[in-house]
């Protein structure tokens, strides 16, 4: 929301407490003041300062690289370390002069500069077996800057180039292993991000963080090691776990927490969505006389009880429940949360197994199952959102029920007849849901106002 527009609307409810005897009259004009007083940390000078380091980055960059041919070692080492000190220098005058616009780009373009010599260094000592391990070295030195400045433009890079790293190395053939390098990296990040109020940073290290879990996951299931629903449950859970656990975090005041546990929750419904889609297939393959060995996809589908699974998925829901625990210790009103959340990790977690148990003959069964979850899911969480008044986790639930019930419409409805009558049916649900919901809400202010 624009400043004015802030002002605007505060000045309407003070009108309106003012009314109510909430607010002595004498007190608008400096609340006011006050809120007109404050920066909103955000200015056309600044962007365009930002704006112009990063050309400032891209033209050394390029110059060097057009003329490195003709360039000596120690001349290109000089021009390099020159420009990046100068940079530094620059910007500790700025600040120190006040003039934190100027401070901050100069940082910025320090910090880019930095990644440059790392870059334009390795060619010249033909260091070409570092793969992407640049980015976490320059990573590293963004983030060590960003801490002795505070800037939050050069921590917004390092929030990037984390994530770069971790998604180049998430499709290099040649990379060793799991990136567990990556994890004090983005914790560091993440505690730096909180204490300077950097919601954007957060956002990208949440981008950072579940692409670095997918990475992980996609690592332990390599060679047929996790079957599909296997990989798609770990990942739920995996989700649901860090979600449960950044919300709990977020109960206690941690600053942007709460990006990060939304990000997982998106992702833990669009994951169970898209746990259809493997059902959806081989119940084609199959109806079609497709030439496959229905057995061997079943079991690429479903898997089979190895213990891999379950030491993964185990834990994952281990910490689910923990963090669930904790937020229902912190704040009781999270105790309607534990009734939708229990039994749906449960399902996730035995999804698998109830797959291998009933075997492709039942994947009608399956489908119907999956589809009655996702709705109670979605349901549950549109009343949640309700209830405790968060609007993203009703906006969650409400987006789950429509893409759910947009997939059980082109799935199974084909016909005008059977669209209206879908249609009507669909509606009439969604009627009924909203006086639940209405009534629900009656009876808690009821509540509420009746309890001493």
């Amino acid at each position: 929301m624009g400043k004015s527009r802030y002002l605007k609307r505060l000045a309407d409810d003070l009108d309106r407490w003012i009314e109510r005897g909430l607010v002595a009259p004498e007190d608008r004009a400096a609340i006011l003041d006050d809120v007109s007083g404050h920066s909103n940390g955000w200015s056309a000078s600044g962007a365009l300062a930002i704006l112009g380091s990063v050309l400032l980055a891209l033209a050394a960059l390029s110059f060097v690289a057009a003329n490195w041919a003709e360039l000596g070692n120690l001349l290109r080492l000089v021009l390099i370390f020159a420009a990046l000190w100068g940079s530094y220098l620059g910007s500790a005058r700025a600040f120190a002069t006040h003039h934190p616009a100027i401070g901050h780009a100069l940082t910025l373009l320090g910090a880019a500069l930095f990644g440059v010599s790392i870059v334009l260094a390795a060619q010249i000592f033909n260091m070409s077996s570092w793969r992407y391990t640049v980015l976490a070295i320059w990573a590293g030195g963004a983030l060590l800057t960003a801490l002795l400045t505070p800037s939050r433009p050069v921590l917004i890079l390092t929030a990037i180039l984390g994530s770069a790293w971790v998604w180049a190395e998430s499709f290099n053939p040649y990379a060793p292993g799991v990136l567990w390098g990556y994890l004090p990296l983005w914790l560091v990040t993440v505690i730096a991000a909180s204490r300077m109020r950097s919601l954007a940073a957060i956002n990208l290290l949440a981008i950072g963080f579940y692409l670095w879990i997918g990475f992980l996951l996609w690592e332990y299931a390599r060679d047929d090691r996790l079957s599909e629903l296997q990989t798609a449950s770990a990942f739920i859970l995996a989700s649901a776990a860090m979600a449960m656990g950044f919300a709990a975090l977020r109960d206690r005041g941690g600053f942007g927490l709460g990006a990060l546990s939304n990000w997982g929750a998106s992702l833990v419904l669009l994951s169970g969505f898209c746990v259809q889609f493997p059902l959806d297939r081989y119940e084609t393959w199959s109806s079609r006389g497709v030439e496959i060995e229905t057995g061997n996809r079943w079991v690429e589908i479903a898997g089979t009880g190895n213990p891999a699974y379950w030491s993964l998925a185990g834990a994952f829901a281990l910490i689910f429940v923990l963090a669930l625990l904790w937020r229902v210790i912190q704040s009781p009103s999270s105790r309607t949360l534990a009734l939708p959340a229990i039994p749906a990790a449960a399902f996730a977690l035995f999804l698998p197994s109830f797959a291998a148990l009933l075997g492709g003959e039942a994947v009608l069964i399956l489908r119907i199952g999956l589809g009655v979850a996702i709705m109670g899911v979605a349901i549950s969480l549109i009343l949640y959102g309700a209830r405790e008044g968060l609007r993203f986790t009703g906006g969650l639930g409400i987006a789950l029920f429509v893409a759910e019930t947009l997939y059980i419409y082109s799935e199974t409805f084909g016909g005008l007849l059977d669209t209206s009558l879908f249609f009507l049916i669909g509606g009439l649900l969604l009627f009924g849901l909203s006086m639940g919901v209405i009534r629900y809400q009656k009876r808690m202010s009821t509540n509420e106002e009746a309890a001493p």
